[in-house]
């Protein structure tokens, strides 16, 4: 994108394919880990008392806020 102002020429250009591809990754692995915990949810919703299932839910967790994690160091 090249804007011309008062006889001076600004082109600014980014490669974002990489990032798009890191991006969608991340995505794909936060939609996976959602499906996850919505499954664990309702497991525990008939069990509440299901020590494995909340074991479970504590690991999904903290994967879904490494993914996030992962997010904002590849948008930074």
């Amino acid at each position: 994108m090249a804007r011309r102002i008062r006889g001076i020429t600004i082109e600014i250009d980014g490669e974002t394919r990489g990032l798009d591809r890191a991006l969608r990754d991340i995505d794909q692995r936060s939609r996976s880990l959602q499906q996850e915990l919505r499954d664990v949810e309702r497991l525990l919703r008939f069990d509440p008392s299901n020590v494995e299932a909340m074991a479970q839910r504590q690991q999904l967790l903290t994967q879904q806020v490494e993914n996030t994690t992962r997010r904002l160091e590849r948008l930074r």
